[in-house]
């Protein structure tokens, strides 16, 4: 048969193709198929864990909380990610003012005896420890990038964050929320060592904080009891080791392809909390050992193209700040995936992305789409021109740093004359 196409038509049959596949192979375009598909797949798994007449509101509200998130993820995405430097200040001041709030009484509002949620009015709450964690990451990075020169000092390099971090750790503490204090404070302190903190610091600080870790664990009555059930859930099967139980028999009972979405037994009142904190459980169970496998193999997926995008950085704040969300995606991932499967003590972290916590949902698109906007600026130089730190201070900065300097300078006055005036005596 005579191929009658002529040279440059088929140069521009192939010209789309080539076109996809270039586009394909940028960092950006495949971090936004994960996480537009790890977002779908939550929609799915959310309204296949409701029950009943609960499954078209349960599909209502993700799909509506879906959508918000998919809108900060473009939002994220699109934003220059020295925005997020400019304003360090002002995400580290609004995560520890949600966090200090959500304690006060007639704002926070109490669940199951933790007062995690500040309810504005609307039918959702805002959990503000999972929007923290990201607001932490960035202010750690554009910390470690203002001073790059002094991170080996034990001030500079370790006192001063961990002072921050460790106030908003207790302040997540005081909910309380034991697992996103500890992974908060886990994502920070990697980022420091990595990005120059000495570890003889860190293993000193874990060294003097032992005696605390151990009575945050085993003085809590319940802590005590989820660390004695992680060790024999058979010890109590109808009290502390009765989540444990019911996550493994979901798992178990998937099989090799599971039992098919909307199938699973478990979630019908067995399982507590089989739409947020145990949800891979009920995915076990519906899809099976393949599914989930397909999971974790999608969560792995994205962690490698976050840590790709982590050596491509163009400066030390974007080597930070995607570093800090690359870990705190994958770690919280890895944390609820050991939970549910008995691999460590029960506690309550989501899944990202996929469980039904709408504030969870928010902090996963927001991290995905700041991950997405640095992976453009390696890709889109022009679009986003590297700027030293120096010349990137916003005004209400410089008000602020020239009013603390004026007030140290008064109060060293006062001590001065103090003195003087003690010595006169």
């Amino acid at each position: 048969m005579l191929d009658l196409t002529l040279p440059g038509e088929a140069e521009a049959a192939l010209e789309p193709t080539a076109e996809a596949v270039a586009r394909w192979r940028r960092p950006s375009v495949r971090l936004t198929a994960l996480a537009l598909s790890l977002a779908s797949l939550g929609l799915v798994a959310t309204a296949s864990a409701a029950q009943g007449s609960a499954f078209a509101a349960a599909a209502g509200k993700r799909l509506v909380l879906t959508a918000l998130g998919v809108l900060v993820f473009v939002a994220a995405s699109q934003v220059p990610y020295q925005w997020w430097r400019r304003h360090h200040l002002a995400a580290l001041a609004l995560s520890l003012g949600a966090l200090a709030a959500v304690l006060v009484p007639g704002i926070g509002v109490e669940i199951n005896h933790a007062r995690r949620w500040i309810n504005p009015g609307l039918p959702i709450g805002l959990q503000p420890s999972e929007l923290a964690k990201v607001g932490l990451c960035i202010w750690v990075a554009a910390y470690c990038e203002r001073n790059a020169t002094r991170m080996r000092s034990a001030v500079h390099g370790f006192l001063v964050p961990l002072g921050v971090v460790g106030f908003a750790c207790l302040l997540v503490l005081a909910e309380p929320d034991f697992g996103t204090a500890v992974l908060t404070g886990a994502v920070c302190l990697a980022v420091l060592l990595v990005v120059g903190t000495r570890p003889v610091y860190v293993l000193l600080a874990a060294a003097a904080g032992m005696p605390l870790l151990r009575k945050l664990i085993l003085e809590v009555p319940y802590r005590r009891a989820r660390v004695l059930a992680f060790l024999n859930p058979w010890s109590d099967p109808r009290g502390s080791g009765y989540q444990l139980i019911q996550s493994k028999i979901a798992i178990g009972s998937g099989g090799l392809f599971g039992r098919g979405l909307g199938i699973g037994v478990q979630k019908a009142g067995f399982l507590p909390g089989a739409d947020n904190d145990f949800i891979f459980s009920i995915l076990a169970e519906e899809l099976g050992l393949i599914g989930s496998l397909a999971v974790i193999a999608l969560f792995v997926v994205l962690l490698w193209e976050c840590l790709r995008i982590v050596l491509r950085s163009r400066d030390a704040f974007a080597f930070a700040l995607a570093l800090g969300l690359s870990w705190l995606l994958g770690m919280q991932a890895a944390a609820h995936v050991a939970v549910v499967t008995g691999s460590m003590p029960t506690k309550g972290l989501s899944l990202p992305f996929i469980s039904a916590g709408g504030s969870s949902l928010m902090a996963s698109m927001l991290a995905a789409g700041i991950l997405v906007g640095i992976a453009r600026s390696e890709e889109e130089p022009e679009r986003c021109p590297v700027v030293p730190w120096q010349q990137d201070v916003p005004a209400y900065e410089r008000l602020l740093a020239g009013l603390a300097r004026a007030a140290a300078g008064a109060t060293a006055r006062l001590a001065g004359r103090i003195f003087a005036r003690a010595r006169s005596w």
